[in-house]
C-alpha cells in the first residue's frame, strides 16, 4: 500500500489527475484516461469494465483516498490523465 500511496502523491503533484466518477466517465469516453483508481468501497460497472484505461483498486475506502489526495472530502474515483513522475504507467 505504501508504494501505491507514494505513487499517487507523485502523480497528484507532478501529473494531471481528475477527481470524481463523472470526470472519470468523461475521460474514458474521450479516451484521455490512462489509469482509474477506485476506492475499495466504490463500485461502478462501467468504469471497472472499460478497456481504455488501467484500473487500480485503492486498498482504502473513499475517506482514506480523499485524505491521501489532501482533500477535505471523500474521493471515490481518481483518474490519471498524466502520471507525471510516478511509476504507475510504467508497469
Amino acid at each position: 500500500m505504501m508504494d501505491i500511496e507514494r505513487n499517487l502523491n507523485i502523480a497528484i503533484t507532478t501529473g494531471k489527475v481528475l477527481f470524481g466518477a463523472k470526470e472519470a466517465e468523461k475521460s474514458v469516453k474521450n479516451k484521455t484516461a490512462k489509469m482509474i483508481v477506485l476506492a475499495s468501497n466504490f463500485s461502478n460497472d462501467y468504469l471497472e469494465n472499460q478497456k481504455i484505461a488501467k484500473v487500480l483498486e485503492f486498498p482504502g475506502d473513499n475517506v482514506a483516498l480523499g485524505a491521501l489526495c489532501g482533500k477535505p472530502f471523500s474521493i471515490s474515483v481518481l483518474t490519471i490523465i498524466d502520471a507525471g513522475r510516478s511509476g504507475f504507467l510504467s508497469r
